[in-house]
């Protein structure tokens, strides 16, 4: 009894409500300096999370300037992609932006606004419903672009492991996403895999991208009718522990993340567990059609994957 007691109380301590209501000082704080800059929202994010949730902070400031007709100036450093002392912005170092008049200089004071948390902006309440896969797409693309240098690393990985139209990209998050989402037997995925390659005749090769090596030596292993690729990634989870958390370098952990959703966003077809990371290939390409083989918990039902599944042929597609 007293166990069940200790696990609701963490349970609501980790919830967004709670969450939110304790950051309320911080929030009107932040806000209150920020209209001190008046046209520009600068923010300053060192949190210490998945890479494609601290991108899910970006799409929110980004519609928060798009609503109130502000320019965004948006950096990170720190947390689990930065450096330990702060220097490096690696959003900066990851992204570049496609409106120069974003970056150029104000005559005033501008003054950066440091967040550790997306409830201390306090944007999910306000924005999260009313997002869309074109429109975050079409927001998030029309102010940033993958660095030249990460473009092209995809571009070559591409070439070399056949990456197109004619591919099926495979994504499956193992470690702690269980937490966040219903968990599928790796069969059960393998024969949803199968399944789409019956209806798509057109994609001739696989493409698998884990965090998991005994869920990918399994994949491999399965008998399907297409050859399979595997992801190049360097940086796989320990055990249980998610990569972000397995003490590898910060930058080389977000760029890989980073590249390996780009390469998904190439293929043809997508075929993925919930996930931010793979979710976000359909920010980076809206066009990509995907099946999510098993929908995010009710309490970790978040755009992008929300949408996918709630726009999806669920009885026809889903495991």
């Amino acid at each position: 009894m007293l166990r069940k007691v200790v696990d609701r109380v963490r349970q609501f301590r980790r919830s967004e409500g709670f969450k939110h209501s304790v950051a309320t000082p911080i929030r009107f704080s932040l806000h209150a300096r920020q209209r001190l800059n008046r046209s520009v929202f600068a923010i300053e994010i060192r949190e210490n999370s998945g890479f494609f949730s601290v991108m899910q902070m970006v799409l929110f400031i980004l519609m928060h300037c798009d609503e109130k007709r502000l320019t965004p100036r948006i950096s990170a450093r720190g947390g689990l992609y930065g450096d330990p002392e702060g220097k490096i912005d690696w959003f900066s170092a990851l992204f570049e932006t496609v409106r120069p008049s974003a970056g150029a200089p104000s005559p005033r004071k501008v003054r950066t606004s440091t967040v550790r948390d997306l409830v201390q902006l306090g944007f999910r309440q306000r924005y999260e419903a009313g997002l869309r896969l074109h429109g975050a797409s079409e927001l998030f693309r029309s102010y940033y672009r993958p660095a030249a240098s990460v473009r092209e690393e995809v571009e070559s990985i591409c070439k070399r492991l056949d990456i197109g139209e004619s591919t099926l990209g495979v994504h499956f998050r193992g470690t702690d996403k269980k937490i966040e989402a219903m968990t599928v037997p790796w069969g059960d995925f393998c024969r949803l895999v199968e399944q789409t390659l019956a209806l798509n005749p057109q994609l001739t090769n696989i493409f698998v991208s884990s965090d998991e090596q005994p869920f990918i030596d399994f994949f491999c292993a399965w008998p399907f009718s297409r050859p399979v690729k595997v992801a190049p990634a360097k940086l796989l989870s320990n055990g249980d522990k998610p990569i972000h958390f397995s003490g590898y370098p910060g930058l080389e952990i977000g760029r890989e993340a980073l590249v390996s959703s780009l390469l998904l966003s190439n293929c043809g077809y997508l075929v993925k567990m919930p996930s931010y990371l793979s979710a976000w290939s359909k920010i980076f390409n809206p066009d990509l059609p995907v099946t999510l083989a098993a929908p995010p918990r009710p309490d970790a039902f978040w755009f992008p994957d929300s949408q996918i599944w709630a726009g999806q042929d669920v009885g026809g597609k889903a495991a």
